[in-house]
């Protein structure tokens, strides 16, 4: 009974292969910032595995899970969590749609009559490839007020973690007793040095003294490199006909789709 069983598993798993066959995806940094993982790798549409993965609590609490999910679904032995948060906010938004449809529906409210409604996103975004002259020899220069040298780095999975922790731990230590510094910790985080200084720490007491202008010069530098996806997308309000723009929300529904009610 048990051979029986094996062989009609096996049966059906050659039915259902063609649905996990793999995609060729070309990762918008074109892989110059990194030192072993290739410009095109190649991704399946998640399975049921992938998706008890998101439905495990203390994967989703720890950050693990979207990671788990990317080493199963990625055919190429990589380190996903070096992948920049530019690639990796594109393998998503590529995976929902490959695994689903590339139709999101998201809860919105419009800024205008302030009515919420469901807005159909489509997540055929527009993608961005790294220009051939930019590269790490671009991620230094001069700060326009002080005149500071700096030096920078894009950041990584493992960085947005680091991120989150110290915005956790802030929040414990001070509540609301004190103004939240993650923004400044950030870029600190992200910053090789500023002039003679390389560490995170002093970094950060340095991001506080400078003047406004050099600090919104680092993020602005850091946060918007000239390659990645346009998660900013048009929104039409259907009872006022407001036009107006929402940043892609990551809503729990991206990987579970509420069903379409007709």
């Amino acid at each position: 009974a048990a051979a029986q069983q094996s062989t009609e598993l096996a049966n059906v798993l050659a039915k259902i292969e063609k649905f996990s066959a793999y995609d060729e995806l070309q990762l918008p940094s074109k892989s110059k910032f990194y030192d072993t993982i290739p410009p095109v790798i190649h991704v399946r549409p998640m399975t049921g595995e992938e998706e008890n993965i998101l439905a495990t609590p203390r994967y989703v609490k720890k950050g693990q899970a979207i990671d788990m999910i990317f080493r199963n679904v990625i055919r190429e032995d990589i380190d996903t969590t070096e992948l920049l948060s530019i690639d990796r906010t594109y393998l998503l938004v590529f995976l929902r749609g490959i695994s689903y449809t590339p139709e999101y529906d998201v809860e919105v409210r419009c800024p205008a009559c302030e009515i919420k409604f469901t807005a159909p996103i489509n997540l055929d975004l527009d993608v961005t490839m790294c220009p051939d002259d930019f590269g790490v020899d671009n991620l230094e220069g001069t700060l326009p007020r002080t005149g500071l040298k700096y030096k920078y780095r894009l950041a990584t999975g493992d960085d947005e973690q680091a991120v989150t922790k110290h915005r956790e731990m802030y929040a414990r230590e001070f509540g609301a007793q004190r103004e939240d510094d993650t923004l400044l910790y950030r870029s600190a985080l992200l910053l090789e040095y500023i002039d003679e200084i390389s560490d995170t720490t002093t970094l950060l007491h340095l991001l506080k003294k400078l003047p406004v202008e050099d600090v919104n010069y680092i993020r602005n530098m850091i946060n918007e490199p000239p390659f990645g996806v346009d998660t900013d997308v048009e929104v039409i309000c259907p009872n006022c006909s407001e036009e107006f723009e929402i940043s892609l929300p990551l809503e729990a529904n991206f990987f579970f789709p509420r069903k379409k009610t007709e």
